[in-house]
């Protein structure tokens, strides 16, 4: 009886991380409700969903009070997950807008 390779193994939890971060995606569950449904564990979820870095995964987005913005900011400046931070300037062009859209998507 031929014992599995490493590389066998890997691929194996590939493909089951892959399945679980595509159902996921479809949910719409947070990461965690989706992980306690399916018995999952959520730093495994985690490590995954980086390693492989799916296609069309859920963008979480918050609303942003009024107050909270600065409106005599010359600046709009969006704060992601993972420390990314997304600046745009007063008076941006619509293509500017699309191309930052179409690159969050991407993510």
């Amino acid at each position: 009886m031929a014992t599995e390779s490493r590389q066998e193994k890997s691929k194996k939890l590939g493909k089951f991380w892959q399945l679980h971060l595509d159902k996921w995606a479809e949910s719409g569950l947070s990461q965690s409700e989706y992980c306690r449904r399916h018995n999952l564990s959520r730093h495994r979820f985690s490590y995954w969903k980086a390693r492989i870095k799916p296609k069309n995964l859920p963008i979480e987005l918050a609303q942003v009070p009024s107050e909270a913005l600065n409106i005599g900011s010359s600046v709009l400046k969006l704060n992601f997950p993972q420390g990314v931070q997304v600046e745009i300037p007063d008076g941006f062009s619509q293509e500017t807008l699309e191309k930052v859209l179409a690159t969050l998507r991407r993510m």
